[in-house]
């Protein structure tokens, strides 16, 4: 629990200037830096509550990077988790509100239906992105679909990130046009059967 506001700062950091969350707003980043801060740290609680896998990297104690995962049959969170929308309605307005909402829709029609992990959130501090942060996280939770036996499935609106992940053996599933406006890849990583 007392994790949950570092990593939920570490979150809104790293997805401030993300290409869907710019999208979707607030247009004005100091605005967006601030909502996006409530809207992790009601995602988290709310991730939590739904029996997320909620996975922090610590150096010196200080929270450097954090996914929000779930193992197969946990996604999507039902309606009730949902609440922790509510203080990013206020924080962040209406119109962004109604383009987020519109997106969510968009991805989870695309979601594949098959047993898989899925990594909802992965963010690593803007400052220690680059330095293995992330991949120490993914070899986490790697570890976890292997041994269950099943993909590991994500979605990215960063170009950039298609390169990350394929890296890490991910390949990409196809694109959503986003209402919003940007692009999101749909990736996954096959099944590696241990032993």
């Amino acid at each position: 629990g007392a994790e949950l506001g570092p990593a939920a700062r570490v979150l809104a950091e790293a997805f401030v200037d993300d290409p869907v969350w710019t999208a979707i707003g607030p247009r004005w980043r100091p605005h967006r830096r601030l909502s996006n801060r409530v809207s992790f740290a009601g995602i988290l609680a709310g991730s939590r509550r739904g029996g997320a896998r909620i996975r922090v990297a610590r150096e010196e104690g200080r929270v450097l990077g954090a996914t929000i995962a779930f193992d197969p049959g946990r996604w999507p969170l039902s309606d009730g988790s949902m609440l922790w929308e509510l203080g990013w309605v206020l924080a962040a307005g209406p119109l962004p509100v109604r383009r987020g909402f519109r997106d969510d829709r968009a991805m989870r029609s695309e979601h594949v239906t098959h047993p898989h992990m899925y990594l909802w959130f992965l963010g690593v501090d803007p400052q220690r992105q680059g330095q293995g942060v992330g991949q120490a996280l993914l070899a986490d939770l790697h570890a976890r679909s292997e041994a269950l036996g099943v993909p590991t499935f994500l979605e990215t609106g960063t170009r950039e990130n298609v390169g990350f992940y394929g890296h890490l053996g991910y390949e990409v599933l196809g694109e959503i046009a986003l209402p919003s406006g940007p692009t999101s890849w749909r990736m996954e990583r096959p099944s590696v059967q241990v032993g």
